[in-house]
This record gives structure tokens, sequence and C-alpha cells, in this order.
């Protein structure tokens, strides 16, 4: 059953990513941008998490720095 709203906790688990590293990217990308609940945790919604592994996928797997993955998520050309 899918949720509504996720936790960190529970993103880092789907998406194998580490709760700091989900953190620091939400300073790099605008696009990230977690809600927060009234004691202050972040929610996650789904849009969020498809973000995340297509991050994942850049940083991580085809090893773009996180300037390029930004530029490839805005929509612009990375630098060759």
């Amino acid at each position: 059953m899918k949720k509504l709203y996720y936790s960190i906790g529970e993103v880092s688990e789907i998406t194998e990513i580490e709760p700091h590293v989900l953190r620091y990217w939400e300073t790099i990308f605008d696009d990230l941008t977690p809600r927060k609940n009234k004691a202050g945790n972040r929610t996650y919604k789904e849009d969020d998490i498809t973000l995340v592994l297509k991050l994942k996928k850049l940083i991580q797997d085809q090893k773009y720095s996180t300037a390029g993955a930004k530029k490839i998520i805005e929509g612009e050309e990375p630098d060759p």
C-alpha cells in the first residue's frame, strides 16, 4: 500500500541513500524540498522519492558531480 508521506528513514531505506546525504542534497537541489511536520520531521512524497532515485542514478551510478546532476535536473546540458 502506498502512503501519502514517508519519513526520512523510510526514504533512506527505499532508496538506499543515507539520511545525511538526503539532507545534503536538499541544500543543493531546489526541486528536493520535503515538507516538515509540526514536530520538524521531514515528510517526503512519491515525487520526492522519484527525484531522489533519479539523483542516485546520476550521482552514484553515472558518476556525475552534484553540479552536473543539478544542470541535468534543471534541463541544461552538463559540461563535458
